[in-house]
């Protein structure tokens, strides 16, 4: 890297630093006045059902950021990409334009990015440059309609178009820096730039929207500017770092498709079902997620730009790493909410039938999640492998190595899975996972380690005696595996604790009776309450933070307590204090103002004989009652 950053400072690049600092000083001053246009001629996006806002926000915003890119490119004084470039770019232009203003039938749509992407090919880009034209037209057709699209509809929540086009902007002028096309660079900054003008007035609350004629022409000219970095390497990097570049969009796109194949829903339907979405419906707040999607393509921009000094086997582990990590998230959003807000009928973990089938009749069968965890396993592994010995290394391997590696690597997996099989590894939920899960998992990798060590050792000889590579072998391997079987609790308990809605709670107590309710609650959300806080006698807890919920004083400080959070009721484990104890808490609730409620675990005899349904009270489970 330090390579690269004198460039960028040198003389050579002068008109980068003029483009990005036109377009964000144009982008300032055009958006505002965009804005006012917009609204006094009425272009204004209504709340309704398919839209994520709740409130009228001026539309348009996309001819100031075209305008921004155009201005800082005319001052730059170069054309960079080839004219042909900037007529398809053109042509998406109008194409969202005219979608914003009046409507375009979708074959229309589709026709206008056809005629834009021709112009890409016409100017000499192409997805596999220099291999067969049977197979590199299509996947440039496929890439540019594709990648266009797909910033199109990530557009839905406040700023996370424009971060997410800065972000990737950022990332391709790093890369076309490192790979000499300057440009490459000059227009990925004049992107930047704009994006980053415009997002002053689009982060929550928005003000301003970019519309249609904003989001496909920079989705249009990122996809481009992939396609310069993809041609300027090899067929893996070329394939990878694209699509690294572009993971939020991609990603989301790839998952509202499949999510929708899945459930039967039309996938050209707008909807509230998008990645964004779904993190809101989780528990983040729409700032939340805008952080968390961009900053993600913050670190995938930066591991595309990192692959420009790693080996191929290294850039393969990340990219396998990376790929069930995404996998593990994509499932979790899938089956969280996805099919009870699009009306479909679910089972308990929140997977519709449809998908349930679908993955036994394909996946598996009945073990269609052990077969799932059997080919995470196999990638994370064989990553790890490559991993450990790249940090062992200091990133290269020697030759010797290298080829050792390479050579093992098919056997190192088979002896792995192998061990984890025999330790258990693919029994159980690991939904429920404790730390006898944790140790038994941390053994398994442990042992699969020493077996590896040792079978390379005999075979290879002393020479594959590398002590700190199997260690760090175990610690990747056992950070990756945990981290995927571990993750869908994780991501479980963060959305448990940051739900919302129904009646706001307090809970008395801090200690394991407590902690039991919070636990109920929270995976009983059709009791319809939110946990806010505890309330605890003793003052040396108070400010804790326990089970993500913070202890907010003493039963005397209920009022105040119940004023600043808007609580609605206390709820008190009745096992865990006494009656004299549950009469003053009731009297200080009726003081409040607030309900108290009682919360009763307890085991009941079955009836010999019964001829009515089963009650909850009749299944002996912990139930809130009232007093």
């Amino acid at each position: 890297m330090s390579s690269v950053l004198p460039s960028i400072f040198s003389t050579g690049l002068a008109e980068a630093w003029l483009s990005v600092g036109v377009a964000l000083l144009s982008a300032l001053g055009l958006t505002p006045v965009v804005k006012r246009v917009a609204r006094w001629t009425g272009q204004v996006d209504w709340p309704s059902d398919d839209r994520w806002h709740d409130r009228p926000v001026a539309l348009m915003g996309g001819v100031a950021i075209v305008g921004a890119v155009a201005l800082g490119m005319v001052v730059a004084g170069t054309g960079a990409f080839p004219w042909p470039v900037w007529i398809g770019a053109g042509v998406v232009f109008a194409l969202g334009l005219a979608d914003d203003l009046w409507g375009v039938r979708p074959d229309a749509k589709v026709l206008a990015q056809v005629l834009a992407t021709a112009c890409v090919l016409y100017s000499g880009y192409a997805f596999w440059r220099g291999g067969p034209t049977w197979v590199s037209m299509p996947l440039t057709f496929l890439w540019v309609i594709g990648v266009t699209n797909a910033l199109n509809l990530i557009d839905g929540i406040d700023g996370l178009a424009a971060s997410v086009t800065a972000v990737a902007a950022g990332s391709l002028a790093l890369l076309g820096v490192a790979l000499g096309t300057p440009e490459l660079t000059i227009v990925m900054v004049a992107l930047l730039g704009a994006a980053t003008g415009f997002l002053v007035y689009n982060v929550p609350p928005a003000s301003v929207f970019m519309g249609d004629c904003g989001s496909l022409v920079l989705g249009y000219l990122l996809a481009v500017g992939a396609l310069v970095v993809q041609g300027g390497g090899g067929p893996v990097v070329g394939t990878l770092v694209p699509i690294a570049v572009l993971v939020v969009p991609i990603f989301d796109t790839t998952f509202v498709t499949i999510t929708r194949l899945l459930r039967g829903q039309p996938v050209t339907d707008g909807g509230t079902d998008h990645v964004h979405h779904r993190l809101i419906q989780i528990g983040a707040s729409e700032g939340e997620a805008l952080i968390l999607l961009a900053g993600t393509s913050a670190v995938f921009g930066g591991l595309a730009v990192s692959t420009r000094w790693m080996g191929i086997p290294l850039i393969l582990a990340v990219a396998a790493l990376c790929l069930v990590t995404v996998t593990v998230v994509g499932v979790y959003l899938a089956r969280m909410g996805g099919a009870q807000s699009a009306g479909i009928a679910s089972d308990e973990f929140g997977m519709s039938d449809r998908v349930r089938v679908f993955m036994r009749k394909y996946a598996g069968g009945a073990s269609w999640k052990s077969v799932a965890g059997v080919l995470a396993d196999l990638l994370v592994v064989g990553a790890a492998f490559v991993v450990a010995a790249s940090l062992r290394y200091g990133g290269a391997p020697p030759p010797d190595w290298s080829a050792v590696m390479l050579e093992m690597l098919p056997a190192v997996m088979g002896a792995k899975l192998l061990v984890f099989y025999t330790f258990g590894l693919y029994e159980g939920i690991w939904r429920h996972a404790g730390t006898p899960e944790v140790v038994r998992l941390a053994g398994a990798s442990g042992t699969a380690s020493v077996i590896v060590g040792v079978g390379l050792v005999t075979v290879k000889g002393p020479s594959a005696l590398a002590p700190s590579i199997f260690i760090l072998d175990w610690l990747v391997t056992t950070i990756g595996i945990g981290g995927a079987r571990l993750g869908f609790r994780a991501l479980r308990q963060y959305a448990s604790a940051h739900r919302d809605g129904g009646r706001r709670v307090l809970v008395y107590g801090s200690n394991p009776d407590s902690i039991l309710l919070v636990r109920h609650l929270r995976h009983h959300p059709e009791l319809g309450r939110t946990v806010v806080g505890l309330l605890d006698e003793k003052s040396a807890r108070h400010g804790y933070q326990v089970q993500g919920i913070q202890v907010l004083g003493g039963p005397d400080d209920l009022p105040a307590i119940c004023s600043d959070h808007d609580v609605e009721e206390v709820i008190v484990h009745l096992k865990a204090v006494s009656k004299e104890e549950r009469s003053r808490i009731r009297e200080q609730c009726a003081a409040a103002g607030v309900d108290c409620q009682y919360f009763d675990p307890s085991l009941r005899p079955a009836p010999e004989t019964s001829t009515s349904p089963l009650t909850d009270n009749g299944r002996g489970e912990e139930e809130v009652i009232s007093p």
